[in-house]
């Protein structure tokens, strides 16, 4: 199966039995490899280096053998080396700030931007299945945050609803008007929380304080991204978080759904009904050894988290990040096939470096900066 064929059809795709996935993401990637060994001389370089051409990779298991870019690279001043495509072509700049304030800068030049589109598109079709409905987006909107790429994914789905809304402005979040949204669409159509997971927690949290549970629909989606560690170094809990859902939003586990990547890549991993994270067909996660990224680790075994993806024309998307987790190649009880990925935790000492990081910490060190300010009485 073709990468274009892929991207039209995620769904077939997510299906194919598992040899012919096997082969089809290999020769996506093969394609991909020689683009970018042909026309990146900065990539190219370090293909020499260790000996690899596209003629050396003939299977799945070959795929180790490309190089991968630190993710750390895009950070650098000097990030421009990276790209294949020409300045000129470039259409879109995706941008994170994590906690130490320096973004990462990804550079989409049009035909990347047009096959992630497509992608994530078909992918939400697929997962979610939705057509109609609410929207209560916790987030900036794209008008807000342009570059942001969490904003960006999130925003694709809105195209999906019959009416949202977002209730993040100048980084300030009120849960009251949150709940006035869920509620004017109660009985009217399915509504749907999509979000970070802290600000979906904040909203939980308002509602447990004010003891006024809403009971949302029975196709209704809670939807997250953006890790679920909080600036400050608190985790939340997911069996914690989904029972919280339920008690206070009255949705079904099975309706809270997590997804997983990050701005450096086109990669969007998509929980199903079970709650594994369905790696899209266009893309293999290689998990590498924490002390040696050249070798690759079994799938059900920890390491750091490599993303090779098919889609990237501007730069080589073959990616070391700073993440650690696992992979599955067994078979979901959902029927799709493939890979599946499990996030654990951040590699020790790289910096919390998502976009929800920069929004939770703006948004209360606003709240703090309010609550300490005097009052026009008593000045």
């Amino acid at each position: 199966m073709q990468l274009a064929t892929m991207l039209g059809a995620p769904g077939t795709a997510m299906r194919l039995p598992q040899q012919e996935w096997d082969s089809a993401v290999t020769a996506a990637l093969v394609d991909s490899f020689t683009v970018h060994h042909v026309g990146n001389r900065f990539f190219r370089a370090q293909c020499d280096a260790v000996g690899v051409s596209p003629g050396d990779i003939r299977s799945r298991a070959d795929l180790a053998k490309i190089p991968l870019i630190p993710v750390s690279m895009f950070k650098s001043p000097d990030a421009h080396v990276l790209l294949t495509a020409s300045l000129n072509d470039i259409e879109l700049d995706i941008r994170s700030t994590g906690t130490g304030g320096v973004p990462s800068v990804a550079r989409r030049d049009t035909a990347t931007l047009t096959r992630a589109v497509t992608g994530i598109m078909g992918t939400y079709r697929d997962l979610f299945a939705v057509s109609r409905g609410a929207g209560l987006f916790l987030c900036p909107s794209t008008a807000e945050a342009p570059e942001m790429g969490m904003v960006k994914v999130f925003n694709l789905l809105n195209g999906l609803f019959d009416d949202h809304t977002y209730l993040v402005r100048d980084y300030a979040f009120d849960p009251e008007e949150a709940v006035a949204y869920l509620n004017r669409w109660a009985g009217e159509t399915t509504r749907h929380v999509v979000g970070p997971p802290f600000l979906v927690n904040r909203l939980l949290r308002f509602l447990e304080l004010e003891e006024t549970p809403l009971r949302l629909d029975p196709e209704s989606l809670v939807i997250t991204l953006g890790g679920w560690k909080r600036y400050t170094g608190e985790s939340i809990g997911r069996d914690e978080f989904d029972a919280k859902v339920g008690t206070w939003l009255g949705v079904a586990p099975d309706r809270v759904r997590d997804m997983y990547g990050m701005i450096e890549s086109n990669m969007l991993a998509v929980e199903c009904e079970h709650h594994r994270k369905h790696v899209p067909p266009w893309c293999y996660i290689s998990i590498r050894d924490v002390t040696d990224s050249a070798v690759e680790l079994a799938p059900g075994q920890t390491g750091g988290i490599a993303i090779l993806d098919a889609t990237n024309s501007g730069y080589p998307g073959f990616l070391m990040s700073d993440d650690i987790g696992e992979v599955d190649e067994s078979g979901c009880p959902c029927g799709r096939t493939g890979q599946t990925v499990t996030f654990r935790r951040r590699r020790q000492g790289a910096e919390l470096g998502c976009c929800a990081v920069s929004i939770e910490k703006f948004i209360e060190s606003n709240e703090l900066v309010a609550e300490c300010a005097v009052p026009e009485a008593v000045r």
